[in-house]
C-alpha cells in the first residue's frame, strides 16, 4: 500500500501537463482509503495496452454563456367583453371555467325594442324603394317628352330632382336597417374565439347597462412568456437574440419570435421581453412560471463523457492514460453536466488527454493486472 500511495499523483496539487498546477484541498487518510480499498483504483502500473479498456480524449468545445431567468406564461388572446346595449339578461349559457367554442352563444339580452326598430327600418326601405320606382318611371317619361320638346326644361329638372331624392331616401332607409341590425346583434353575445371563461360579471335576470362587463375569457391556443432581464444583460440578449424555454421535463424549446421592450421598468430598471411559444405545447398554462435561457456570449469548455467520471462523496477522479500507455487515477474538479451527456472539467485535466470510458471496469482490470505482477 505504501508503494501504491507513492505512485499516486499528489492530491493537493493536480498536474495538468500544459497548464499551471491547480491546488485542491488535501485528502485525509480516510478519504484515500475510501478510494483505494473498495474499487482498487490505485493499481497504477498496468499497461493500458494490456487492459483493452476503451478511452476517449478530453475535448474542448465552444458553448453558449447563458442567462437564466424566470418568466410567466400568458395567453395571447385574453379579453373582457362588455355590453353594447341595455336590457334584461334572458339567456345565460356558460359559467366560470367552462370551455367555449368560437362563435357559441354566451348570453342574450332582452331586445324587443331593437327588433321592432329593425322591422320599422325594413318597412321604411320598402316604402322608399316604391317611391324610387315611381320617380324613376316619371323621370323616364319626362325625358322622352323633353327629347321631343313637348315639356319645358323646368319640368324635366323637377322630375330629375324627384328621382334623385328618392334614391337618397332609399340609401337612408338602408342605413337605418344596418343600425337597427347592429342594435339587435348587440343583444346577442357570441364567443370571439375558443377558450375558457375566467369570470362572469352578471347573473340571469339582471339588467345590463351599456359598457357593463359581462364575461372575461382566454384562449390556450396561442401562448407567450413574459420575462424581465437586468439592464446590464439586455445588450447581450439583444445582440444574440437567442432564447430557449427549459421545461421541467423534456427537451429545451427554442424560441423563434422574441420582442424586447424599448424601455425599462421604472422600479427595478429591468427590460421586459416577450417570447412567443410554438403552438401545440403541452403542460404550459397562463400564470405558471417557466425557466428561460438567453444566450449572452460564448466560452470554451473542457468536456469528458459523464460515465468517465468517478465520484465518491466529495471526491471526483478519472482514469487517465499517458503516452506510455500507463493508467493513472487523477483527481479532477468537475463542473456542470451538459444536455448531451458530458461533464465539464474545471481543473485537473488537459485537452486531448485520454480518459477511460468505463472507470469501474478500468479499476477492476487494473487491480487484476497488478495482482498478476
Amino acid at each position: 500500500m505504501k508503494n501504491l500511495l507513492e505512485r499516486m499523483t499528489p492530491m493537493n496539487t493536480m498536474i495538468d501537463h500544459d497548464r499551471t498546477p491547480v491546488t485542491l484541498p488535501t485528502m485525509g487518510w480516510s478519504q484515500v482509503m475510501a478510494l483505494v480499498v473498495p474499487l482498487g483504483w490505485m493499481m497504477m502500473g498496468a499497461s493500458w495496452a494490456e487492459t483493452g479498456i476503451p478511452s476517449v480524449p478530453a475535448m474542448q468545445r465552444t458553448t453558449q454563456r447563458q442567462l437564466l431567468e424566470d418568466g410567466v406564461v400568458e395567453a395571447v388572446n385574453q379579453a373582457t367583453m362588455t355590453s353594447q346595449s341595455s336590457g334584461q339578461i334572458i339567456e345565460l349559457k356558460f359559467d366560470v371555467n367552462d370551455y367555449v367554442e368560437k362563435g357559441q352563444l354566451l348570453l342574450r339580452i332582452k331586445g324587443e325594442k331593437g327588433e321592432a326598430g329593425l322591422a320599422m327600418a325594413k318597412a321604411s326601405v320598402q316604402e322608399a324603394m316604391a317611391a324610387q320606382a315611381q320617380a324613376k318611371s316619371e323621370h323616364d317619361r319626362m325625358k322622352t317628352l323633353f327629347d321631343k320638346k313637348m315639356v319645358t326644361a323646368s319640368q324635366m329638372d323637377q322630375a330629375r330632382a324627384s328621382f334623385q331624392a328618392t334614391n337618397a331616401r332609399v340609401a337612408a332607409a338602408n342605413a337605418q336597417v344596418a343600425s337597427a341590425s347592429d342594435t339587435v346583434s348587440d343583444a346577442v353575445i357570441h364567443a370571439p374565439y375558443s377558450g375558457y371563461v375566467l369570470k362572469r360579471f352578471i347573473q340571469l335576470g339582471e339588467t345590463a347597462q351599456v359598457g357593463q362587463p359581462l364575461f372575461s375569457g382566454m384562449s390556450l391556443d396561442a401562448l407567450r412568456v413574459l420575462v424581465y432581464v437586468p439592464q446590464s444583460s439586455v445588450d447581450a440578449v439583444r445582440q444574440y437574440a437567442k432564447a430557449r424555454i427549459i421545461p421541467d421535463h423534456g427537451s429545451p424549446i427554442p424560441i423563434e419570435k422574441m420582442t424586447i421592450f424599448p424601455y425599462a421598468d421604472e422600479k427595478d430598471h429591468a427590460f421586459g421581453i416577450r417570447l412567443t411559444l410554438p403552438n401545440g405545447l403541452k403542460d404550459f398554462y397562463p400564470g405558471s412560471l417557466v425557466r428561460v435561457a438567453f444566450q449572452i456570449g460564448n466560452r470554451e469548455q473542457l468536456l469528458i463523457p459523464k460515465g468517465s467520471l468517478v465520484q465518491r462523496s466529495e471526491l471526483a477522479a478519472v482514469y487517465v492514460i499517458d503516452k506510455q500507455n500507463q493508467a493513472t487515477l487523477r483527481r479532477v474538479l468537475p463542473g456542470k453536466t451538459t444536455e448531451d451527456g458530458y461533464v465539464e472539467i474545471l481543473s485537473g485535466l488537459g485537452v486531448g488527454e485520454q480518459v477511460a470510458l468505463d472507470p469501474v471496469k478500468a479499476g477492476q482490470t487494473l487491480h487484476t493486472s497488478q495482482a498478476g505482477h
